[in-house]
């Protein structure tokens, strides 16, 4: 609420509305008979009322506590925002709507959540006794897919479903939402639950299944299962009573974390999907900037996980007797560390001071000093050294070790190239000529066919898809007998010549022969004339003559000093021809129309000019149906520019975020947990608080009222991000780390607290948070997506998001599947490479997780 009440933003919401108010209420007659100059201040004076009734005259923080005590009981009065398709009655009352469109959610997304926790939780049971079997090593290999959303395997299964012609939708809303439960509204639900659940569990499944799969087998090698599996009890019971019952406090954490992410998937999930619930809600909101019913759903998000958190911690209590409630700020501290000083502030101060001590000490006489300075740096010589040849065995392990899974392999080849081609790419596409290009600056794509695909497709095809022919009378190089010819790629020519007719008139004929050797049609054809005279326009004859001979008289018109022609808008030659589309009832094979005639062609333009000085020239182009290495889009863009300049924009954000966030989490769950008392009482709360907050509806506010730019966004989720459950996780560690007897040591020689948090505590944990990191860069490359595809993004960058947003809404429908595919799987494929290596990692730093 403090957020958007920040900077007066809601104030000038509620002025905006009330001068919508007041121009309705006077075109609708009030004061109508009331003169012009007493009617304007008429309405300063109650405009001034009633923007003191709203509550905008008073205090900033008494007004964000008014909307404080609206936004706790959701009483949001009135929304703009008019849902196009509604499920049963259609209100416009905030609480009235979210009501409405929550068991909408539940059903779809909710339900299929679900099913997936308790199908991937019974099969992971059954893993842990078939370790090293090949269903095993298949779940492995296939747990990478978790680095991937739902929302990018919807697009894919839509596309697939959409081409089968199965009659499944990708989505849509019901004609109207019953008043009571019949079954025959059961068939409706199912076939629109039907894409959306099997996109939910084709990401999640194996990477369930790996997760759990992998609790289940620490405990299974616990010393009383041993003891148990000797006892010969069944396999069923041994599952069931002692490797199940003891984790049931993680399965529970994982189920309700999987809850806290589904209530921010389901914005993306339901505006792909077109499920009307409180995401595709959520959506409109966004796109209306209305700020009432983006709190208000805010504020429900907020809700959901608050009784998310509250529900796991009652479920803690029962199903492990072990839970105590307990002043969990409270940390223990070293005997030995009893009777010294200690506070929070920051340590520079002291570190500075024991410093100068230890200077001033070595300042007794120059040859001391001399001796000391040339010792101290030896000395530094000699540790950097030590220190790096360490790190260089210790990484040569890891990378030995890691060379022995194809997975890790597989995905650092991936990662290595995709960071190289974003350097190549940084380096000679600058960044201002991105953008440039990403605009379409100075009509520089027109020769470049609509929504083409990629050239390479014509690998897989029988009959090559025909590509772009260029020709240019400007190009032509004059003669000696007066007449003009070029060349172009593929045996194309182009002729102009120039003959007096009479007195008054001189005749230009521009002959463009060509070959075209392919069975599919041309796109288009256009023509670009351009002409030169004083007064009298030139007028223009169009030809086309076939490779069996025959001739078409495509029409003539008069032309001003520029003209645009295309063959597809010209609706005399469609009715010359018949009816059918000019650009193939040109090229088509009289024998079979539904082919186009392979061979030489010739398209003349003729034009006639009054004028001695008059000149006429003109670029023909014959758009093909493929460009380039990724195609073009609906503003025929060449793709392949958006699509390298995503490659660094997303591993950039990636990760920068995750390594500012895994940096910063580290760093302030060690400082809370070696000051310990009130400081790591704050961390903890602010942790606790942070985590029942929805990151995303609260960075998505945070984007649309304020900055879409890039360092804003990245700036943002790194902020959300560092209070998270990283704090907890560490914080257990470094809980353990605390007592072990090296750090009692360095306490006895004197290290101050800044050494031996970031000296011996931070780097023991190395093993654990780099997995971590690895992992957590697919999350924020996806997020980055999430944010584009739903139309929160920087509006100069060229992204893979904004790709799949265009394709959603001009390629899909259309049959182009190449503008929707081509990023997705790219997106997808930089996911499942990190997610490799990290997994990879796991098992090479923890040999627990390692199969057989």
């Amino acid at each position: 609420i403090f957020i958007a009440n920040m900077g007066g933003y809601v104030d000038q919401i509620i002025e905006s509305r009330i001068d919508q108010l007041l121009g309705a209420m006077a075109m609708g007659g009030w004061l109508r008979d009331v003169p012009t100059e007493e009617k304007f201040e008429i309405m300063d004076q109650t405009k001034a009322a009633m923007l003191d009734a709203a509550g905008v005259n008073e205090p900033f923080l008494l007004r964000t506590v008014r909307w404080l005590k609206d936004g706790l009981t959701l009483d949001w009065g009135e929304s703009k925002y008019s849902r196009t398709r509604s499920w049963g009655r259609s209100s416009s009352d905030v609480k009235t709507m979210i009501a409405e469109a929550l068991p909408r959610t539940l059903i779809v997304f909710g339900a299929a959540n679900v099913a997936l926790f308790f199908t991937s939780l019974l099969l992971s049971l059954g893993l842990t006794r078939r370790r090293g079997g090949w269903l095993d090593k298949l779940v492995i290999t296939l747990s990478h897919m978790g680095a991937v959303p739902a929302w990018a395997f919807g697009i894919v299964l839509n596309v697939i479903f959409l081409k089968l012609r199965t009659g499944l939708t990708g989505g849509g809303t019901f004609d109207s939402w019953p008043r009571e439960f019949t079954f025959a509204y059961i068939p409706m639900v199912l076939k629109y639950m039907f894409l959306p659940a099997l996109s939910i569990f084709v990401s999640g499944f194996f990477f369930s299944i790996y997760t759990w799969r992998s609790l289940f087998l620490i405990y299974s090698q616990e010393d009383y299962v041993e003891m148990a599996k000797a006892k010969g009890l069944p396999h069923r019971m041994l599952e069931r009573r002692h490797i199940l019952k003891p984790g049931l406090p993680a399965v529970l954490t994982s189920f309700a974390l999987m809850l806290v992410a589904l209530w921010q998937q389901v914005i993306a999930l339901e505006k792909f999907f077109n499920v009307s619930g409180i995401g595709q809600l959520f959506y409109g909101a966004i796109r209306t900037i209305d700020v009432p019913l983006f709190l208000g759903l805010v504020v429900s998000f907020a809700y959901l996980l608050t009784i998310t958190v509250f529900v796991l911690d009652i479920m803690y209590a029962i199903v492990d007797p072990r839970v105590r409630i307990a002043s969990e700020g409270a940390t223990l501290r070293l005997a030995t560390a009893k009777g010294r000083r200690r506070t929070w502030f920051p340590p520079s101060f002291r570190w500075v001071r024991e410093w100068s001590r230890s200077r001033a000490s070595t300042w007794q006489g120059a040859a001391a000093q001399r001796y000391s300075v040339s010792d101290r740096l030896r000395a530094l010589y000699t540790g950097m050294a030590a220190w790096l040849g360490n790190s260089a065995r210790g990484l040569g392990r890891t990378i030995k070790e890691m060379a022995q899974y194809p997975s890790a392999v597989i995905g650092l080849s991936i990662i290595i190239a995709m960071i190289c081609c974003s350097i190549a790419t940084v380096i000679v596409i600058p960044y201002d000529e991105a953008v440039g290009l990403w605009r379409g600056e100075h009509n520089i794509w027109y020769q470049n066919p609509l929504k083409a695909s990629p050239e390479w497709v014509n690998l897989f095809r029988v009959n090559d898809l025909p590509k772009t022919i260029v020709l240019d009378s400007r190009n032509a190089t004059p003669s000696s007998d007066g007449a003009s010819s070029s060349d172009a790629a593929g045996g194309s020519t182009v002729t102009k010549t120039s003959e007096q007719v009479n007195e008054n008139m001189r005749e230009i004929v521009l002959t463009y022969t060509f070959e075209y050797p392919y069975r599919g049609f041309p796109q288009d054809l256009r023509l670009y004339v351009a002409a030169q005279y004083d007064r009298k326009r030139p007028h223009l004859v169009l030809a086309w003559l076939t490779p069996d001979g025959r001739e078409i008289d495509m029409g003539s018109f008069a032309m001003d000093e520029s003209e645009l022609y295309l063959a597809s808008q010209d609706d005399r030659l469609k009715r010359k021809l018949d009816g059918q589309w000019p650009q193939k009832a040109l090229f088509a094979d009289p024998e079979d129309p539904e082919v186009a005639l392979e061979g030489t062609y010739q398209l003349t333009v003729t034009a006639l000019v009054f004028e001695e000085k008059a000149d006429v020239d003109c670029e023909a182009i014959l758009y093909g149906q493929v460009y380039g290495l990724a195609g073009t889009d609906h503003e025929r863009r060449d793709l392949l520019v958006s699509l390298l300049w995503g490659m660094p924009v997303a591993l950039a954000f990636g990760l920068l975020a995750a390594f500012g966030t895994s940096v910063a989490t580290v760093i302030i769950a060690g400082i809370g947990v070696w000051y310990g008392g009130r400081m790591d009482s704050l961390v903890q709360r602010i942790t606790e608080t942070n985590l029942i907050l929805p990151f995303l509806p609260v960075s998505i506010m945070i984007y649309t009222l304020y900055s879409k730019s890039f360092w804003a966004i990245l700036g943002v989720t790194v902020l959300l991000s560092i209070f998270g459950t990283g704090i907890k996780n560490y914080r257990a560690i470094f809980l353990q780390l605390k007592e072990a007897p090296y750090i009692e040591g360095a306490q006895a020689y004197g290290a101050g607290d800044r050494r031996i948090i970031f000296r011996y505590l931070i780097p023991r944990i190395g093993a654990v948070m780099i997995p971590q990191l690895v992992i957590l860069i697919p999350s924020y490359v996806f997020l980055e997506a999430t944010l584009a595809f739903l139309e929160v993004s920087d509006p100069i960058l060229p992204t893979w998001g904004k790709l799949i947003v265009d394709a959603l809404q001009y390629g899909t429908h259309s049959g182009d599947i190449h503008l929707l595919l081509i990023p997705a799987g790219l997106l997808m494929t930089m996911g499942v490479a990190f997610a490799m290596v990290g997994l990879s990692l796991e098992r090479v730093l923890d040999p627990r997780l390692r199969e057989r």
